[in-house]
């Protein structure tokens, strides 16, 4: 099969790599054959990479692949959701075995983590919209708690980053940020543990010798527990006297606490608890954009009843977020805010609600 010699931002999804695309060192970074994707592109740009060969003949049309289309598997599920979770997966692995390093050295492997936290940047990029809701039920138990909250706050901090519109480079740090907010976790004692102020130091410790490290990820790892009123730790910092990234940090941090602090997923709880509790707490330029992007996410996203039924959300009662009108799969349209007897129990894998249908 013949090849051309393209440049990456003419690239598109679909194309096939024609010949491997080799580092300065000799490292193939892209095989033979490999089918384009937006997160290849994103790749081929992070290592500088301005030409690749591609095969003349493409193995998919670019149209059937074009971003923010998905094809739809025959048990229902599209092929764009379990894509997320085959890197989730990865993802979560290629952490863990970061987080041990950490653990048993208190050394800081700075460029697998920044791998990682681009990984996790581009995979936002490349799913787009829908991540959330593949997010909102990827909380699945393959890794210690701290590897698994801080790769979910990495994932939502960017998210947020992305919807504020901050620049691709400020985007890249935030991740990594936000994969690195709770390292201090890692090496704290088990009399500490449960001390907010005690893994932020420990972390900043951690982090203040590592070379090459942007500032702002120490002063996010540094203020993530700060408080918008100055309530926080470990200085009592207030306002804009907190990093941006922090802020979004704290965000993307308490929001996924609280949703998964059981064995269930269940945001809803959070999302009123914030929009009433916390608003002097929080930044809500940040806040509260994120609350209504979660709730529009939402919509349509298949729950389970506190009686058993399966249903789908159709609405949000703006003063009661965690209680919204919900369409049951038999179809009975129940407003949870006038009802005390039921209640949503958690949200259900797309999987589980394909079978159903």
């Amino acid at each position: 099969m013949s090849t051309r010699m393209i440049a990456v931002k003419e690239l598109v999804p679909g194309m096939a790599i024609g010949e491997p695309v080799l580092s300065v060192s000799g490292k193939v970074l892209l095989g033979k054959d490999v089918i384009i994707a937006p997160r290849t592109i994103s790749l081929l740009t992070m290592w500088n990479v301005s030409h690749v060969f591609v095969s003349s003949e493409t193995t998919s049309s670019p149209e059937s692949n074009a971003p923010g289309q998905t094809s739809e598997r025959k048990d229902g599920l599209t092929e764009n959701f379990t894509d997320f979770f085959k890197e989730y997966d990865s993802l979560i692995t290629t952490a863990v075995n970061s987080f041990d390093f950490i653990r048993n050295t208190k050394q800081i492997p700075i460029q697998e983590l920044k791998e990682t936290s681009f990984s996790i940047y581009s995979t936002v990029l490349s799913t787009g919209p829908a991540i959330m809701d593949y997010l909102l039920v990827s909380d699945y138990n393959l890794a210690d708690k701290v590897t698994r909250h801080s790769v979910m706050v990495a994932f939502i901090s960017t998210i947020i980053g992305h919807k504020l519109k901050l620049p691709d480079d400020k985007i890249h740090v935030l991740c990594l940020a936000g994969l690195l907010h709770d390292i201090g976790k890692l090496v704290v004692s088990k009399e500490t543990d449960s001390e907010p102020k005690a893994h932020v130091i420990n972390g900043a410790k951690l982090l203040q010798h590592v070379p090459s490290l942007p500032q702002e990820v120490l002063l996010s790892v540094l203020q993530h527990h700060e408080l918008m009123d100055g309530s926080g730790v470990p200085m009592g910092s207030a306002n804009d006297k907190i990093h941006l990234f922090a802020r979004i940090i704290a965000v993307a941090d308490l929001f996924h606490q609280h949703a998964y602090s059981g064995e269930d997923a269940n945001p809803l709880p959070v999302l009123e608890y914030m929009s009433k509790q916390l608003f002097d707490k929080l930044d809500q330029g940040i806040c509260q954009p994120f609350i209504r992007y979660i709730r529009d996410c939402l919509i349509n996203s298949p729950v389970l009843l506190s009686d058993g039924r399966t249903g789908q959300i159709i609405f949000f009662n703006t003063d009661h977020l965690d209680k919204p009108v919900v369409k049951t799969h038999s179809g009975t349209i129940i407003d949870l805010a006038t009802t005390k007897t039921i209640f949503i129990k958690r949200l259900v894998n797309p999987e589980y609600w394909a079978n159903v249908n």
